[in-house]
């Protein structure tokens, strides 16, 4: 009888009047068609277009971007909440979030690459395409990241926690990844909002690249525009579960982070971190 009794408190409110939030948001349903267009016009020989899908590949991924971008902007939720003007910059968004495709594909292709480069287990890019979770999370990401940058709100974070959910790797839209990154295994690897990651950086399973502290105000406020996370340079190893951590951290390019380390102070170029013991962490420079 108690349960019934909260639950039927519950059900007194919505979740406009509990928290204030929006009526229309992006849909998830609509977020995974847009995840499964961008692989048919990226990869386009391994996702073929299905008999449903009339529309071309990219007409129809413009058709779903510019839906999503018009309810995260506008939220305008039916046609007749619309008005010329938001279609149109939806439309214009979308448009150019269309353009940066061969980028996002070069990218993408340099990632494939990068992993069979070095990843001993795989036998072939197809392989990397069609099985590596590591690359799905890229793939992703790099769309998200686009539209964050264009200044499109909310849509960005929901695709990669789509990724996420999929996959169990966490890449926020916000994280600065460089080019041929390979994400081996990849399972609960997170990437924190202002992370900074260089070219030709390996990522195993666990790994984090997290906040340190999180800095307030003097009233008390979390100050949520600062540099939180830390900067991974070129040709950084982070095996598995290592954990970086802290906004001023920067891992020195060539370096090697053992697994199960924790690092909270920077590391020189060429350095290998290891863990010996529970108490014992070291830092080796040119080994």
């Amino acid at each position: 009888m108690q349960n019934r009794d909260h639950v039927a408190e519950l059900l007194k409110h919505n979740s406009c009047r509990m928290f204030k939030g929006r009526v229309c948001h992006p849909e998830p349903v609509q977020i995974a068609r847009i995840v499964r267009c961008l692989q048919q016009v990226l990869l386009p020989n391994y996702y073929q277009p299905s008999a449903d899908e009339c529309a071309p590949c990219i007409d129809s991924l413009w058709e779903g971007i510019a839906g999503q971008i018009h309810r995260a902007m506008f939220q305008k939720c039916m046609e007749k909440d619309s008005t010329e003007d938001s279609r149109k910059i939806a439309g214009d968004l979308a448009e150019e979030v269309i353009m940066q495709l061969p980028a996002v594909q070069e990218l993408l292709y340099e990632d494939v690459m990068e992993t069979y480069d070095s990843d001993p287990a795989s036998t072939g890019y197809d392989e990397i395409i069609l099985t590596y979770p590591g690359l799905f999370a890229l793939m992703v990401y790099r769309l998200a990241h686009v539209m964050l940058e264009i200044g499109i709100p909310l849509l960005p974070r929901m695709m990669t926690e789509y990724a996420h959910r999929e996959t169990g790797i966490d890449l926020h839209p916000g994280a600065s990844i460089g080019r041929g990154i390979m994400i081996d295994h990849g399972t609960g690897t997170v990437i924190g909002e202002t992370a900074v990651v260089g070219n030709h950086v390996k990522i195993y399973q666990g790994v984090t690249l997290g906040a340190l502290y999180f800095p307030r105000a003097e009233d008390g406020a979390m100050l949520r525009q600062t540099k939180r996370h830390p900067t991974v340079e070129d040709h950084v190893v982070l095996y598995s579960h290592a954990t970086v951590l802290g906004g001023e951290t920067v891992v020195g390019h060539h370096s090697v982070i053992g697994s199960n380390t924790w690092v909270t102070r920077s590391v020189p170029p060429f350095s290998k971190v290891v863990y010996e013991s529970e108490s014992v962490i070291k830092t080796r420079v040119g080994e």
